[in-house]
């Protein structure tokens, strides 16, 4: 006699998860915010948010140049006025954008490495899309995405 998987174990299998997997019985949040960014160097950038954070502070690790624009390591502190601090660690592609000098069209991966306040033990991933004016320090992004704790 074949035994039926309780609803949630086929939603597990079904999904291609395990009930005792990393995010089973976390408490997720989805987040996301607009950004408008400004250079104070070569390697640092400061920068007004609107949404689930207020504000940053970047600073590029490393750069490389690629056959298509560059990619950037980064590393990111995000504050929000409601307490919340998040720490990432990036990898942010730009890809030259054709007929317009310096300009990027920027996706940018973060890792979530450290949290605090309202974000108190939440980890995990969310990214960014826009467009980032080199020349100038300009930077234009949306955020997106979900941690969890």
């Amino acid at each position: 006699m074949t035994k039926i998987p309780s609803a949630l174990g086929l939603s597990a299998f079904l999904l291609g998860a395990s009930p005792t997997g990393a995010y089973a019985s976390d408490k997720c949040t989805d987040i996301g915010w607009v950004g408008l960014a400004e250079a104070t160097d070569e390697t640092t950038l400061v920068g007004a948010l609107s949404g689930d954070m207020t504000g940053t502070y970047a600073t590029i690790q490393s750069r490389q140049v690629t056959e298509t624009g560059l990619i950037l390591d980064m590393e990111h502190h995000f504050i929000t006025d409601r307490n919340g601090f998040l720490k990432t660690v990036d990898k942010a592609v730009l890809t030259a954008v054709p007929g317009k000098d310096q300009t990027y069209m920027a996706e940018i991966q973060y890792d979530v490495v450290e949290s605090r306040g309202v974000f108190a033990g939440y980890k995990g991933q969310f990214h960014s899309y826009g467009l980032i004016k080199l020349g100038k320090g300009h930077v234009v992004l949306r955020f997106k995405g979900e941690i969890c704790k």
